[in-house]
């Protein structure tokens, strides 16, 4: 179930991938940028072969504008490639060519996109492009035939500014534009780490009803196999002294067998999650008559006193109280030895609810090895509802299990709480 659910959710998203061409463009920077830039350094090299017109501002514009495609993927890369070739057609007595606009597309991705040392480099290449500009124009305006040094100066410091004012304004663009990836980066980690924790918390509560579900098969099962086990001992002399007694025991072993059967499938209906699997009725204070008519079949003498209404309790509560008197009843049937008498005392007050079995047998059993989950499995029933359960041989004779619950509080474990 879990892996096709995985399955369906996974082949939605592969489907969007390929047809949102907006979100393909946000993943695929490099392949865009390769794919536009490479197309117009593209063109522009077949505009000069038809007009006829290639030359060193051909042969400078086209690598500048074709190295764009790194600037994105990989900004320092770019920013020194676009900014060596700046300044050499420069030294080559070429002033401005269509590729001297990359210089500022370079150095906008080396502060959006690169780390902080390459900041610094992208912004170190802008203002030497400037200054290299401004110091070519302002030689050339000396050179003059009419020109001197008042031109040269205009138009040295007239070209600083205005190329500083325009890298500090790329400059403000590039941190907006740091700023945003940033947040988109801090949105999509914070929306990872929720969808772990949602994980994490469904993972935790799959565990947790898995391992109610297996106190829930313990319990069943070696109430059911006790009890089939007791009959089946018992029947053996009946059939050998009194025939006609034997269909009794039989019919008490098929009912328990056929209980047990329809329990264990219930259960595992839930493990397999089948929307087509229906599900018995969860057992509850009403059915504790009927479990100790089974228990007295098996041979147990059971006394069952109930002090105050036990209707109206919450159903998960209901459950954990007949499921606490069967394991108890199950364990005096497995340890308490030949001829045992056992009575279960409920007591329910405003305050709270007492559960106690006791039996006369012989107390703890030294054939066990202690191993056993059933009082485990009773403790976390109660723990659950803030409770608290005592088990342990009496002084003179027999054992007692004692469970008390609050009922002042909530009574819903926290999984039901969390559940509405």
């Amino acid at each position: 179930m879990t892996y096709g659910s995985e399955h369906r959710t996974d082949a939605p998203s592969a489907r969007v991938r390929f047809r949102d061409p907006f979100r393909w463009i946000i993943e695929n920077p490099g392949t865009v940028d390769l794919i536009g830039f490479g197309g117009a350094s593209f063109l522009v090299l077949i505009s000069a072969l038809w007009t006829g017109s290639i030359g060193w501002w051909t042969l400078f514009s086209v690598p500048m504008i074709a190295a764009g495609a790194l600037c994105r993927v990989r900004p320092l890369f770019g920013v020194l490639l676009i900014g060596a070739l700046a300044v050499l057609h420069l030294l080559v007595n070429v002033p401005v060519v269509m590729g001297d606009v990359m210089t500022f597309y370079a150095m906008f991705c080396a502060v959006a996109y690169g780390r902080p040392p390459v900041h610094g480099i992208g912004v170190a290449a802008g203002m030497l492009g400037v200054f290299a500009q401004a110091t070519y124009w302002g030689i050339n305006a000396l050179r003059g035939e009419f020109g001197g040094l008042g031109e040269a100066l205009i138009s040295f410091f007239g070209l600083g500014l205005v190329g500083t004012i325009t890298i500090v304004a790329v400059w403000a663009l590039a941190n907006l534009q740091r700023a945003r990836v940033r947040q988109l980066a801090l949105t999509r980690d914070r929306a990872e780490q929720a969808l772990r924790e949602r994980e994490q918390r469904t993972a935790l509560a799959v565990a947790a009803e898995r391992a109610r579900i297996a106190r829930e098969m313990h319990d069943v099962v070696a109430h059911s196999l006790s009890v089939i086990i007791a009959q089946a001992d018992g029947g053996r002399f009946v059939a050998a002294q009194k025939p006609e007694q034997a269909a009794e025991v039989l019919a008490t072993i098929g009912e328990t067998g056929r209980a047990a059967l329809a329990d264990m499938r219930s259960l595992l209906g839930v493990l397999r999650q089948e929307d087509e699997t229906s599900f018995g009725p969860q057992p509850g204070p009403e059915m504790l008559g009927d479990l100790t008519g089974r228990v007295v079949k098996a041979g147990l003498p059971v006394d069952l006193q109930i002090d105050g209404s036990l209707e109206g309790l919450p159903h998960a509560l209901g459950v954990s109280v007949f499921r606490l008197v069967q394991e108890s009843l199950t364990n005096v049937l497995k340890h308490a030895g030949p001829g045992t008498t056992a009575a279960v005392r409920i007591t329910r007050s405003p305050q709270q609810l007492v559960l106690e079995v006791l039996d006369d047998g012989q107390g703890t059993d030294a054939a066990a090895d202690g191993q056993g989950h059933g009082l485990t499995g009773m403790r976390e029933r109660v723990s659950v509802f803030g409770g608290t359960l005592q088990a342990g041989p009496l002084p003179s004779r027999g054992y007692r299990v004692r469970a008390v619950v609050p009922l002042t509080g909530s009574l819903e474990p926290p999984s039901d709480r969390t559940s509405r």
